[in-house]
């Protein structure tokens, strides 16, 4: 029964990431052709039987039909030789009926309303972001090492604490979560880094190691990791009452700089320290007030379940420690240009993530269909508004890159014909029109069933 609920929730907030993106694609053609004077006879969102639908006042017929799984606007002469209408006998268009028809109008123009589709999406994306960037806020974190865990990338290649990193591979670098995504789409890859050391600007060279990561879709993948850690020093915001913290004396505001004469720069090294000495004694060292303050405390002894049923023990002292990280929220055009700026590394991303797949080195199941969407949008939901929200945008940049790709039957592929078309001064013929699109087809299809047997094996089964 789990299951089927499970199923249920996951499909609503499916539709309702869906049904807008598809929605804004068809709108981009519509808002395009309308205005460039193509009569458009059908907008419907999903496919097959019509559920409900109106005429307007133009004589578009704006309908949902029971196949939720895209959409799409019919123009009227459109792909249709010598203005014949489907299942009617060729003939000549009145002259009235070429002023509203898309394969009468220019080349510029039937390109552009077709481009006007991915457009739309990308507009859309930016809008989303930066909407959630002005009254949500951007995350932000500062481009510095906080630490360097041992024997990791950053260590060999000789990062220090304390390095704020200003560029990868000549890409300015403004937070710190510019150097994770960036290092984790380049697995086992050398990056470039740009530092600047107390004043001093150096380039290090840095390889990713190749680790795996859980997804937000609940999937092992593998992913670049250059082991540092954000900053964050130890600093206590707040000592909980009745801990072992309160029982030894320390105080919000104390830096933890020690513990058992190791030094402490990061809050990862406090957990650790800590977690790994339950009902130990520690001796623990702060800066309070500009002073050195040396106290015993001994964190308390918790237990939790492992994975495989086991029970483990570890300690905890109760203090919640400050972070640097911070949500702010953006002006109207600085989000818009931050959003922007988003959308692009969204892309670039993408691309790079098919490039590695296709030269083997990133693993294809990473892949996923219309599962993987409505199980992560269903998580993002449950994460929260602005979450979803993002989801949504990425959802949207992903729809619009994938229908500029150069395949027949999307829309790359007609702005692929149409540029063709540019260069020998007519369209291709309507024999090599028709085996492309087939072609075109059988890929489209072909895709849809490999990720959808990958969402089957890799996240359902």
């Amino acid at each position: 029964m789990d299951m089927f609920a499970n199923f249920g929730v996951a499909l609503f907030w499916f539709l309702v990431l869906l049904t807008p993106l598809v929605f804004v694609h068809e709108l981009g053609h519509f808002l395009i052709a309308r205005w460039n004077g193509v009569r458009v006879d059908v907008f419907s969102i999903g496919f097959g039987p019509e559920l409900f639908g109106r005429n307007d006042k133009s004589g578009t017929r704006w309908k949902v039909c029971a196949i939720p799984l895209g959409g799409y606007i019919k123009m009227f002469g459109e792909h249709v030789l010598e203005g014949q209408n489907e299942g009617e006998e060729p003939r000549e268009m009145t002259e009235e009926e070429k002023k509203v028809s898309f394969d009468q109008k220019r080349l510029s123009q039937r390109a552009w309303i077709v481009f006007a589709g991915p457009a739309a999406n990308y507009i859309f994306a930016i809008m989303v972001m930066a909407c959630s960037f002005v009254f949500i806020g951007q995350r932000y974190t500062p481009p510095e090492v906080g630490a360097v865990n041992a024997n990791s990338p950053a260590a060999v290649a000789g990062l220090r604490p304390g390095d704020v990193v200003l560029s990868i591979d000549g890409t300015s670098v403004t937070r710190f979560e510019d150097i994770l995504s960036t290092a984790a789409m380049r697995p086992g890859e050398t990056l470039t880094l740009e530092i600047d050391r107390d004043g001093a600007v150096m380039t290090l060279p840095v390889t990713t190691e190749i680790v795996e990561a859980r997804m937000i879709d609940k999937t092992m993948q593998k992913v670049g990791d250059l082991g540092i850690l954000y900053p964050r020093p130890a600093v206590i915001q707040k000592v909980i009452e009745g801990s072992a913290a309160d029982a030894a004396g320390l105080r919000s505001g104390d830096r933890i700089i020690e513990i058992d004469g190791a030094a402490i720069n990061h809050f990862d090294e406090l957990y650790k320290a800590v977690a790994a000495s339950p009902g130990k004694t520690l001796s623990i060292t702060v800066m309070r007030d500009g002073y050195r303050v040396t106290l015993p405390a001994t964190p308390a002894t918790e237990q939790t379940e492992q994975e495989d049923g086991t029970i483990k023990e570890f300690g905890r002292l109760g203090v919640e420690v400050g972070s640097v990280t911070e949500v702010v929220k953006l002006g109207p055009f600085e989000a818009v240009g931050a959003a922007a700026i988003w959308a692009y590394d969204i892309t670039t991303g993408s691309l790079l993530g098919i490039g590695q797949m296709i030269a083997g080195t990133r693993d294809s199941s990473q892949m996923g269909g219309p599962i993987m969407i409505a199980q992560v949008s269903s998580e993002a939901a449950s994460l929260g508004f602005g979450w979803f929200l993002g989801f949504m945008a990425m959802i949207s940049v992903s729809l619009g890159l994938i229908n500029l790709f150069p395949v027949p039957v999307l829309d790359g592929g007609h702005l692929l014909f149409y540029g063709i078309e540019a260069l020998r001064g007519r369209p291709l013929g309507e024999r090599a029109q028709e085996y492309s699109f087939r072609i075109g087809l059988a890929l489209v299809l072909s895709l849809m069933i490999f990720v959808t047997v990958n969402d089957l094996l890799h996240r359902v089964l």
